[in-house]
């Protein structure tokens, strides 16, 4: 006789896809932020702003979180795929 698993579907709440759509948007706004850091990094020239580095960290947040809505990685709509299941 054969005994076989019982496995029960996994139902996710609808709270739970949010968050995990908003992680996901969060961690492109992240990964976004951390290249124009690195970009900014390698720079050529002089910087318009000087040296105030808590004013360009403001920036390239406020920028990385700009570029990762407006052309989002997927990352957000994986994570919400897989919360989903």
């Amino acid at each position: 006789m054969e005994i076989k698993p019982v496995t029960m579907p996994i139902v996710r709440q609808p709270e739970e896809v949010k968050a995990a759509r908003r992680a996901g948007q969060d961690f492109e706004a992240l990964l976004v932020t951390q290249l124009l850091k690195t970009a900014r990094a390698a720079k050529l020239g002089d910087d318009m702003l000087g040296n105030n580095d808590q004013i360009r960290d403001m920036i390239d947040d406020q920028r990385g979180r700009a570029i990762a809505a407006a052309a989002p990685l997927g990352l957000a709509q994986l994570l919400a795929k897989e919360a989903g299941k």
